[in-house]
């Protein structure tokens, strides 16, 4: 005697064309995709916790979708940044290198950058050499400087410390070179 199929569905016995996913039995009319209740008869079906998606549906509810080029990724995927990414993607924002798993990544306004572009491209310049500042800096005349290339423009006495700078043409300059004594 033969087993009755039952429809995993609505539970029912099936007593024709029975449709089968994951070991799982369906009638015809009730073998739909359970987002857009598409007839999945024909095509690709997709299962995830017991439930029936096509192939659409599957995709954008469980694939992630690379931060690039908004394709979705279907092998080998990187994360991060709080991104996914297929790995040939992602790569620095400045100079366009693919980042390998020894490379390190700055992360600047939402996009990945190299050290090197992270360097030249981001961090500050000094007011005076034009160098990128990785260290301490002295925020002064509207500009930013290295500790060492803030000085005086006539004397080149560095300002560290207390001393009181005056501004000459937008460059600073000690107190004897301008001509006023501590009294």
């Amino acid at each position: 005697m033969s087993e009755t199929m039952i429809c995993t569905a609505c539970h029912g016995p099936i007593t024709d064309r029975a449709m089968k996913a994951a070991d799982k039995l369906y009638h015809e009319d009730h073998f739909l995709c359970c987002v857009c209740t598409t007839s999945l008869k024909s095509g690709t079906v997709y299962t995830k916790n017991s439930e029936l998606y096509c192939e659409s549906d599957y995709m954008s509810k469980f694939v992630p979708v690379c931060a690039r080029c908004d394709k979705y990724i279907t092998q080998e995927c990187v994360r991060a940044m709080d991104k996914t990414w297929h790995p040939e993607h992602f790569q620095c924002y400045g100079c366009l290198v693919q980042f390998s798993g020894s490379m390190s990544y700055r992360e600047k306004d939402s996009h990945p950058y190299c050290d090197n572009c992270y360097t030249d491209t981001v961090l500050p310049k000094c007011g005076s050499c034009n160098k990128p500042i990785t260290d301490r800096v002295i925020k002064a005349l509207d500009t930013q400087w290295h500790v060492t290339c803030f000085v005086c423009m006539e004397c080149k006495t560095t300002f560290e410390g207390s001393k009181n700078f005056y501004s000459v043409e937008g460059q600073p300059v000690c107190g004897p070179c301008y001509g006023v004594t501590d009294q």
